[in-house]
């Protein structure tokens, strides 16, 4: 069984890396596996792009299964910015949310319905 506890933060090092993610070998003896998604917030194309063998890092443990297979996120501990407020390079509010995409898709869709019902009601009044 684990020393380790979900949420705790531990430090070590990348000993091997595959397309889907990065092994870090930790303090404990331990490796546990930081996916893809879970190395930076913004997109990863390739782990090596972010990380190399050797390299010592900090991640959370996101979670440790019945099997003792341990889920690390280096994400987890940079994702804690303030939401709201700042401005991208856009100019736009830059939140990135699993929420924020279904309400711009919302918007989106009403505006389009919208924008349909007006064209629409437009072609009726020509005929």
């Amino acid at each position: 069984m684990s020393q380790l506890a979900e949420g705790s933060v531990v430090s070590g090092e990348v000993v091997a890396i595959k397309p889907f993610g990065a092994f870090v070998k930790l303090e404990t003896g331990e490796t546990g596996l930081v996916h893809i998604s879970q190395i930076s917030a913004k997109f990863v194309e390739k782990v090596e792009d972010e990380l190399t063998v050797g390299d010592t890092i900090k991640a959370k443990v996101l979670s440790i299964d019945s099997s003792g297979k341990i889920s690390l996120s280096i994400k987890a501990l940079t994702d804690d910015r303030p939401r709201g407020g700042g401005r991208g390079r856009r100019g736009g509010d830059r939140r990135g949310g699993p929420g924020d995409f279904e309400d711009m898709m919302k918007k989106w869709m009403k505006s389009s319905e919208e924008r349909l019902s007006a064209l629409a009601a437009k072609q009726k009044k020509g005929r």
